[in-house]
This record gives C-alpha cells, sequence and structure tokens, in this order.
C-alpha cells in the first residue's frame, strides 16, 4: 500500500490538503512545513506554480473519516435554508 494513503496525517496537514483539494485558499498563505510533508507523501503536486491533490489525495480525502465538506450542512438558519432551496429549485 502507497505510504500517503496510511501515514498518520496532523489534524492541520488534513486541513491543509483539503483546503489545497477544494482550492479555498492560495498555496503562500499555507503552512510550508504541511506543504512539504504532503508533497513528500505524495498527497499534492505542484504543477507550473499550481497546487493540485494528486490522485492520491483524492483517495486519502474519500477515505476519510472526517466528514467531507460537500456533504456538510449548508443551512444555519432559516435565509440560508430559503436561498439552498432556491438554489436546487433553480439548479444552479
Amino acid at each position: 500500500m502507497d505510504r500517503g494513503l496510511v501515514a498518520p496525517l496532523s489534524p492541520n496537514e488534513e486541513i491543509t490538503l483539503r483546503r489545497v483539494a477544494y482550492g479555498v485558499v492560495k498555496a503562500k498563505r499555507l503552512q510550508l512545513a504541511h506543504l512539504t510533508r504532503l508533497k513528500s507523501l505524495a498527497l499534492i503536486e505542484d504543477r507550473n506554480g499550481v497546487l493540485n491533490v494528486t490522485p492520491m489525495g483524492r483517495q486519502r480525502l474519500t477515505n476519510s473519516p472526517v466528514a467531507r465538506l460537500d456533504k456538510a450542512p449548508i443551512a444555519v438558519d432559516s435565509s440560508v435554508a430559503a436561498l439552498a432551496k432556491a438554489l436546487k429549485v433553480t439548479k444552479l
């Protein structure tokens, strides 16, 4: 089995992996030590200055016991719930 799939990650390294996967933060704002470790485990790669999750990194995220962001509930109050319902109806 590939080391990147089984090596323990710190909570902060897992967060960094998710941030790279979802593209929510620019690379320069992430901890260099976390990026270095994730690269050494072949979970992320740098392609022409852009960080990407590798197929192994995607597999790691899929198998993670942490709730996936795309499955997390988005409704925190009635106005957000209404917006979510409207978007679902219009299929935007």
